[in-house]
């Protein structure tokens, strides 16, 4: 006898692993906040220098002391922050490391936003 039907085919799944949801994806992905926090820390505290050119009579806003200290200090503990989120969402699994590893380079990415609009006011 002769079988009038095909056989069916093996479904084939469309949707591909979320990058954040495995191991290798949490990897990288902490890596990379990781670098971002590093080179936040080490290279955005030297905007202090944009206050070498005041003056007693200056009045922007980087040639006060406090915001000097800002823009030395917010990129340090932004960067530490930052970081601590990154190890956090590397080594954990499901929303809590989505959350952390999606919150992790916003942190760093503020304290350049928040450093470069005091020194260019």
């Amino acid at each position: 006898m002769i079988n009038d039907q095909a056989p069916a085919a093996p479904s084939v799944s469309d949707t591909a692993p979320s990058v954040t949801g495995s191991a290798v994806g949490r990897i990288v992905a902490g890596l990379l906040v990781l670098a971002f926090a590093g080179v936040t820390g080490l290279f955005a505290p030297f905007l202090v220098m944009a206050s070498d050119g005041c003056s007693e009579d200056d009045a922007r806003t980087i040639c006060s002391v406090g915001a000097q200290q800002v823009v030395g200090n917010l990129p340090v503990i932004a960067a530490f922050v930052g970081a601590l989120l990154a190890v956090v969402g590397m080594g954990s699994r499901g929303g809590v490391s989505r959350g952390c590893l999606l919150a992790a380079p916003f942190l760093p990415a503020l304290a350049w936003v928040v450093s470069l609009a005091i020194v260019g006011a």
